[in-house]
């Protein structure tokens, strides 16, 4: 998979080089099973027309760029492309998101983002938006690149008949709800730790408690509890010898705060 990283100065470079694709798009945080039906739309679409799969993310988050907020993020970029990948995605856009991206009208996006490289087919969920102000919507893509690009669009992906969402994750992970979070991804929320230096950047630790866990450390794989003593930081009950390690988390064992010093 190739990841191209793109910004306003490099955009005609990328242009040039581009392939003809199928491009799905979104901002992808966590991979969940909602993004997962936009990809695998994708995938079945470029594979049908002979095309390569392209899959367009952007960073940072909106919210960053527009008030400084700080924003939980679920994964960082270099996981989130591990994930695509394990998705048979060819492409991978890395859009530097800033003001003057956010503030392109939704036909100079369509044009300059997706004719320009070469999207024959474009795969969205049914809520994406893009241009100024969120203007342009799934409906809007066709036209706006003056009927080059075909549009499919994702209906509403729900679990028990709630929308799958990167927010609906992440207030999950707020309550220590891991195992309902494990049911949103497909796969146990996973963190990447450091007994040294703690939590690695672009992860959210779930709330304060005790968690079953799985943690891998090369080739070793221990299951064990451990206390999430603030949004940092864990605690381990017992020395590992290890220091980076993924820290897969299965379910809750205590269901109130309770502090552990």
């Amino acid at each position: 998979m190739k990841i191209i990283i793109v910004n306003e100065n490099n955009l005609p470079i990328v242009q040039q080089n581009s392939e003809p694709a199928v491009m799905a798009l979104g901002f992808f945080d966590g991979v969940h099973k909602g993004h997962q039906e936009v990809v695998l739309a994708a995938r079945k679409k470029a594979r049908k027309n002979g095309l390569k799969l392209a899959v367009m993310s952007f960073f940072p988050h909106p919210k960053t760029v527009f008030s400084n907020e700080e924003v939980d993020y679920l994964m960082p970029m270099e996981k989130k492309a591990e994930r695509f990948q394990s998705l048979g995605v060819d492409l991978f856009y890395i859009v530097d998101f800033t003001k003057s991206f956010a503030a392109l009208q939704p036909k100079q996006f369509v044009q300059q983002y997706l004719v320009g490289l070469q999207v024959q087919y474009a795969v969205a969920g049914f809520d994406y938006t893009y241009g100024a102000k969120g203007a342009g919507t799934t409906a809007t893509i066709h036209s706006d690149s003056d009927c080059k690009i075909i549009v499919d669009i994702v209906k509403r992906f729900s679990i028990s008949g709630k929308k799958v969402s990167s927010t609906c994750i992440r207030e999950k992970l707020k309550r220590g709800y891991v195992e309902e979070v494990t049911a949103l991804l497909g796969k146990p929320y996973s963190v990447q730790y450091s007994v040294k230096n703690g939590l690695h950047d672009y992860y959210t630790l779930p709330q304060c408690g005790e968690y079953y866990v799985t943690i891998l450390a090369g080739k070793r794989a221990i299951s064990q509890k451990v206390y999430v003593k603030n949004t940092e930081d864990i605690i381990f009950y017992h020395d590992l010898n290890i220091d980076d390690c993924s820290i897969y988390f299965h379910q809750r064992a205590t269901q109130k705060y309770q502090e552990i010093s």
